[in-house]
């Protein structure tokens, strides 16, 4: 449904790590906040991403 993200510092060589938190997890829509860092556990970006959960045909 939407995806917001703020960069905060370039990550120029080495590992990033991602830590997605369920803000809200219900029966339509899902909400995580998504922190990305670096090898120096320096906060790199953070997002918000916000999705709608769909039932399958035939699933109850």
């Amino acid at each position: 449904m939407s995806i917001n993200s703020n960069h905060l510092r370039p990550a120029t060589n080495g590992t990033v790590t991602g830590v997605a938190t369920p803000l809200h997890l219900g029966l339509t829509t899902h909400i995580w906040n998504i922190d990305i860092f670096g090898e120096h556990k320096k906060l790199i970006s953070v997002s918000r991403l916000t999705t709608a959960i769909l039932q399958r045909p035939g699933q109850s």
